[in-house]
């Protein structure tokens, strides 16, 4: 049944809409022509289409107190609440010399470009001769290797040539809505009474979006192989050091709780004494998706890329030996331009594709390529 129950809300479908404003006019007033040539029907179909957007934007308020299915501005009001903020992308920067004629001001904000075309504008005034910071224009993960940056695209009189000695910084890309769900429902178990979901929070504190902590107190070697009284952390591969990560384990681990791995890192506690930390890095299982859609609005402009840059995010953003649910994908989907589901198949890449969960085991994360997810539109 539509509507707000003890179980959650439900949106009425168009369907139901329209056949409850037919029901009511016809006990009524019976006879009514409800033909979609008729004035009747075509007001039935303007005023149910009202009814149901305001039903849909009703679930959107609905879900807007809900961490997992909370979105935009409504997840980040939720992370506010938390103390925890979704992180912006980052720019690239490095350090050019400039050379030309001794004394020549290059002014701030010129512009400096890589042999791949990317641009960079420089940080502050500088005097030839100079090291200056070059800052991408674009926001993320530009890659700026050593020697790339040799263009001038802003001329100055006396400013003759740019060069890169070093690598730069590389930037980051905007944190995706489910990295940033998963960061927040997984961060605020920082301050948890359990040691293991403590180290887990500082772990995503850290910026790893994915981490998964088995810890075996029981009395047999796990499927994975963690020894008995171990604890195994594993981690999707991420930008920082081996040694941050080891030295965040040791940090929060139990005391005397040994630890097991593929990635081994020799850390020194406080007291300076050594300690071998284990850990392992999570292997990616690929996966498609093929799915068939209809959709019930004539507005469906860009409906088809929003819905697979939709589903790449839910894959790729899932946690280590999560399983990939297909009954969630469902909400994915049908929020862009009223799109019903007429089938919906998932798997592992170069498998059977089926209407069911893709099962990921300990020490995977699901991942997927927006080239593997197949839309097929009515």
């Amino acid at each position: 049944m539509a509507g707000l129950t003890d179980e959650g809300f439900t949106p009425a479908t168009l369907e139901e809409i329209q056949t409850r404003i037919k029901d009511r006019l016809e006990l009524l007033n019976p006879g009514f022509d409800f033909s979609p040539e008729s004035p009747d029907g075509q007001n039935i179909e303007i005023y149910s289409y009202e009814l149901f957007q305001m039903w849909q934007q009703l679930a959107i308020v609905y879900n807007s107190g809900n961490p997992n299915t909370a979105t935009g501005q409504g997840l980040r009001n939720i992370g506010y609440m938390s103390g925890i903020q979704k992180n912006n992308a980052d720019r690239s920067y490095a350090t050019v010399s400039l050379t030309g004629t001794i004394d020549t001001v290059v002014p701030a904000g010129n512009e400096v470009s890589d042999v791949n075309g990317n641009k960079f504008v420089t940080e502050f005034d500088a005097v030839i001769p100079a090291n200056v910071g070059a800052i991408a224009k674009l926001a993320g993960p530009t890659p700026i290797l050593a020697g790339t940056i040799v263009n001038i695209d802003t001329p100055v009189v006396g400013w003759d040539g740019v060069s890169q000695a070093e690598d730069g910084v590389i930037g980051k890309a905007e944190e995706t809505e489910q990295e940033y769900r998963n960061k927040r429902n997984k961060a605020v178990m920082a301050a948890s009474d359990s040691v293991t979901e403590a180290l887990r929070g500082k772990l995503v504190l850290l910026g790893i979006s994915q981490v998964e902590i088995l810890n075996n107190d029981g009395i047999t070697v796990l499927p994975d192989g963690t020894p008995i009284g171990n604890i195994h952390v594993n981690i999707t591969e991420t930008s920082l050091s081996d040694q941050l990560i080891a030295e965040t384990i040791l940090a929060y681990k139990s005391l005397g709780t040994p630890t097991y791995g593929s990635t081994s890192v020799e850390v020194t506690d406080s007291q300076g004494h050594p300690h071998t930390i284990y850990f392992s890095k999570a292997v990616s299982v690929d996966t498609e998706i093929a799915l068939n859609i209809t959709f019930l609005s004539e507005d469906t402009s860009g409906a088809v890329d929003s819905i697979r840059a939709a589903l790449a995010e839910y894959v790729n953003s899932l946690a280590a030996s999560e399983d990939v649910i297909w009954s969630h994908m469902f909400g994915l989907i049908t929020q862009y331009g009223s799109a019903q589901v007429d089938q919906l198949l998932i798997g592992k890449l170069g498998e059977t594709l089926t209407a069911s969960n893709i099962t990921i085991n300990d020490g995977e994360f699901s991942a997927i390529s927006s080239t593997d997810i197949a839309i097929v539109v009515a």
